[in-house]
C-alpha cells in the first residue's frame, strides 16, 4: 500500500469563521472549541430552532477523496451507535461557498478527561467506576454496531456534569472503521495516538477489530484510577524511540506495581491487575473479545471493592479482626450450648 504522504494532492485550506458569522445558511458561529488535523470545531447556533450544536468543519477543501471520506465517515458512524455516551450526529453536508464538509453534533460540554482529572486531583472509587462504566457503554455500543473507534484518548472524552454527577461522552469517530460485513479492510499503519494505540495498529495490513479499543480502554482505566499515564516514557523528556520500545517490547508490569513506581499512594482495586493484564495483552486474541466483555468484568472488579466500602487503601487487618471476632463469638455460643446441655 502506498504511503499516502507521498501522493500529490491539492493544498489543504483551513478557513476560519469569526463569532457571529453564518455558515452554510444554517448555522451562526458562537465560539471556537478547538482545532485538529481533520477539522475545526465551533460552538454554533442552528438557525432553524436556536439549538446549540458542536459544528465540525473539515480542514480539507481540496480534492483528497480519501481524507474527505474519513471526515464524513464520522457522521455515518455516530448515527449507528446507540449510546447516550456518544455525541449524536444531528446533520451533515457541504457548504458550496467555502467548500467545507461539515457535521453538526450534539454539544458535549465539560472539560476533556485529562483536564477533568487534573481539576479533581483524585477521584473517589465510585466516581471512577461511573466514568469507566459510561466509557464501556459507549464502546460496547460501537462494537455492537460493527465499528472500532481506533483513536481513544483523554482528549476525545469529555466529562459533563448532569444531575450533580459526572457524565462522560465519547467524541471523534473520524477514523472509526467497520469490522463487520463487506467493508472490512486492512488499513495503513500510523492511525491513532501512540500513547493509547494498540501495537497491532502500527503494522501494515492491520485489520480493524474491537480488541484495539480494548487495549486503549485498559490504559484509560489505569489513567482514571491513578491519574497517571501507564507508560514510563510518556514524559516529555523521553524520546519517541524510547516510547516506541516500551510500547512494543518492554515487559508490561502489573498495574499495581507500575502505579507504585509512578508515586500513586493508594492501592488499586483487588482484581484490577488481572483485568488490566488481559486488556493490554500484546496478543489481540488474548484480550477481551470486545468492550462489552471488558466493561462487564471491570464493573465486577470495581463493585467488589465498592461493596466493602471504606477507603481505597488495602486494610487486610480489618478482615483479620472480623474473622477473629467471628471465631470468638462462635466459641462463646458453643460454650453456652455445652453448659446448657
Amino acid at each position: 500500500m502506498a504511503d499516502e504522504r507521498s501522493v500529490s494532492r491539492p493544498p489543504t485550506t483551513r478557513r476560519s469563521f469569526p463569532p457571529g458569522a453564518e455558515f452554510a445558511g444554517r448555522f451562526r458561529i458562537r465560539s471556537l472549541i478547538g482545532r485538529g488535523s481533520m477539522g475545526t470545531v465551533y460552538e454554533a447556533e442552528r438557525l432553524a430552532d436556536g439549538t446549540t450544536v458542536a459544528l465540525k468543519l473539515s480542514a480539507l477543501t481540496g480534492g483528497d477523496a480519501r481524507a474527505r471520506r474519513r471526515f464524513t465517515r464520522e457522521a455515518e458512524a455516530a448515527t449507528k451507535i446507540e449510546s447516550p455516551h456518544v455525541a449524536r450526529a444531528l446533520a451533515s453536508g457541504e457548504d458550496p461557498a467555502s467548500g467545507c464538509a461539515w457535521i453538526a453534533f450534539e454539544l458535549a460540554r465539560g472539560p476533556t478527561l485529562d483536564v477533568y482529572l487534573r481539576e479533581q486531583q483524585e477521584l473517589s472509587l465510585e466516581t471512577a467506576a461511573r466514568l469507566l462504566a459510561e466509557l464501556g457503554d459507549a464502546l460496547a455500543a460501537a462494537h455492537r454496531a460493527g465499528l472500532v473507534h481506533r483513536d481513544l484518548k483523554p482528549e476525545n472524552l469529555r466529562v459533563d456534569e448532569r444531575d450533580g454527577a459526572p457524565y462522560l461522552m465519547v467524541l471523534d469517530f473520524g477514523i472509526a472503521k467497520e469490522f463487520q460485513g463487506l467493508e472490512v479492510s486492512a488499513t495503513a499503519p500510523g492511525l491513532g495516538t501512540p500513547l493509547w494505540v494498540a501495537p497491532e495498529q502500527s503494522r501494515e495490513g492491520y485489520t480493524a477489530a474491537p480488541s484495539a479499543d480494548v487495549w486503549a480502554f485498559g490504559l484509560l482505566a489505569f489513567f482514571v484510577l491513578t491519574g497517571r499515564l501507564y507508560w514510563r516514557h510518556a514524559a516529555d523528556a523521553s524520546s519517541l524511540a524510547d516510547l516506541a520500545l516500551e510500547l512494543l517490547k518492554s515487559p508490561i508490569e502489573p498495574a499495581s506495581e507500575r502505579a507504585r513506581a509512578l508515586g500513586v499512594t493508594r492501592a488499586l482495586p483487588a482484581g484490577f491487575d488481572a483485568w488490566f493484564a488481559r486488556a493490554v495483552n500484546r496478543d489481540p486474541l488474548a484480550r477481551f473479545a470486545d468492550a462489552g466483555a471488558a466493561s462487564e468484568e471491570l464493573a465486577t472488579v470495581l463493585a467488589g471493592r465498592a461493596e466493602r466500602g471504606g477507603p481505597v487503601v488495602e486494610r487486610p487487618w480489618v478482615l483479620i479482626l472480623v474473622l477473629v471476632g467471628g471465631l470468638i463469638a462462635m466459641g462463646y455460643a458453643l460454650a453456652r450450648i455445652v453448659r446448657g446441655g
